[in-house]
């Protein structure tokens, strides 16, 4: 496996090298009149700044690596140079900084010309990277950027040699379900050791999806993650060809949330009470409470792979009751429409049953920043009989 590592390394490099190569290429045309190697590394983050992550990965993955080699007492087998040292050996880099091609450039330097050349280049590469960023940012939408506390837990579940490959499954969905470094650290490691081709696939497709490292090795590169002869046999022969497909209703999720531990460690700073038709802010709100680092509950990210509006039925209430259960507090957002939502007035009355603290913000306050989080001590939505409140007539929350 080492040899094969080593290879793969070795091919890897090359690659780089002639990817960084084209870039400076075409980078060359919109050169400064003075520039350095400073300029043309800004200028490839410019115009290649996905490319640039992903080689500052490899890099990163190549050190970690190294590290683990010296840590065993091995000699170490990579040992990768920074990015900006890479693109600093190029042929082309070189022949870029040469005393005499710098007095060339400089004494030739035709300043329309190159702002015609930055304007093609723009042309070429900007739709290109809105395009690239617009599908991070939506995959980043069905995803809250923090570290809930029952994360490695999570993770420590998934570990376990007693789980399941389709309970398996049902975690990655949980863990696709947060963006934080522990997250995509923790899938880069199943793209690379995942011994089941679908649950490898999985994680492979959320990290290219979010624009981060990730290569699908072939089966046949796999390393078998047992000694025991009984167990290698098992890996090889089933565990590595299981599939399940997740039922992906509400029935299906109420089961879970009874009977699988990945559901019942879950536990919530806030339950976001609110109109669906509030859509914008209440993202806007979620990414405010992320950076305070508040995990929040709010359906159509934590619950959008079950909870489809054309299937509402007693599951779904059953399913919003127990997040509601494991949320320490509510957060009612105020608008015309949550005042009018008979979901909000159920989920109101149920906290409200539960003695949950509830506090409220108006939506107009939101996007403008000037909002403050506020016990609530308007009960207007309290009603005796609110669980004979037909929820399901509409499916629009």
């Amino acid at each position: 496996m080492s040899g094969f590592t080593k290879h793969r390394y070795t091919k890897e490099l090359e690659s780089i090298k002639k990817n960084l190569s084209n870039y400076v290429n075409k980078i060359s045309l919109v050169l400064p009149k003075e520039y350095d190697l400073d300029t043309i590394v800004t200028l490839i983050k410019r115009y290649y700044p996905f490319e640039w992550q992903i080689l500052n990965e490899k890099y990163n993955y190549y050190c970690a690596k190294d590290r683990k080699l010296k840590v065993l007492g091995k000699k170490v087998r990579f040992a990768m140079m920074e990015p900006k040292l890479i693109v600093e050996s190029l042929n082309i880099t070189r022949k870029l900084l040469s005393k005499e091609y710098i007095v060339s450039y400089k004494n030739s330097f035709n300043h329309e010309m190159q702002v015609s050349a930055e304007d093609g280049l723009k042309k070429e590469r900007e739709p290109k990277i809105k395009k690239r960023q617009e599908k991070i940012t939506k995959a980043k939408i069905k995803a809250q950027e923090v570290e809930p506390l029952f994360l490695d837990e999570l993770m420590g579940l998934y570990d376990r040699k007693s789980t399941s490959q389709k309970d398996r499954i049902y975690i990655l969905k949980e863990l696709q379900k947060y963006y934080c470094s522990k997250v995509i650290v923790f899938f880069k490691k199943k793209v690379e050791t995942e011994y089941n081709r679908q649950l490898r696939e999985m994680a492979f497709y959320h990290l290219q999806e979010l624009g981060h490292l990730a290569e699908l090795r072939k089966q046949k590169y796999m390393r078998i993650p047992s000694k025991n002869k009984k167990r290698r046999k098992f890996l090889k022969d089933v565990y590595a060809n299981e599939r399940f497909n997740i039922n992906e209703i509400p029935e299906e999720l109420e089961y879970r949330i009874q009977n699988s531990k990945e559901q019942r460690i879950k536990t919530y700073d806030y339950f976001i009470s609110h109109s669906s038709v509030d859509f914008n802010e209440i993202q806007h709100l979620i990414g405010e409470l992320n950076r305070g680092k508040r995990n929040v509950y709010c359906d159509w990210i934590n619950d959008n792979d079950y909870l489809k509006r054309n299937l509402v039925g007693l599951a779904t209430r059953t399913v919003i009751e127990k997040r509601i259960e494991q949320s320490k507090a509510i957060i009612f957002v105020i608008s015309e429409h949550s005042m009018q939502s008979k979901w909000v007035k159920y989920e109101l009355n149920y906290a409200h049953e539960l003695n949950k603290p509830i506090y409220a913000i108006r939506k107009e306050d939101i996007l403008n920043g000037c909002y403050s989080i506020n016990k609530f001590n308007d009960l207007w939505f309290l009603d005796k009989n609110y669980k004979n409140i037909m929820l399901f007539e509409s499916n629009q929350k």
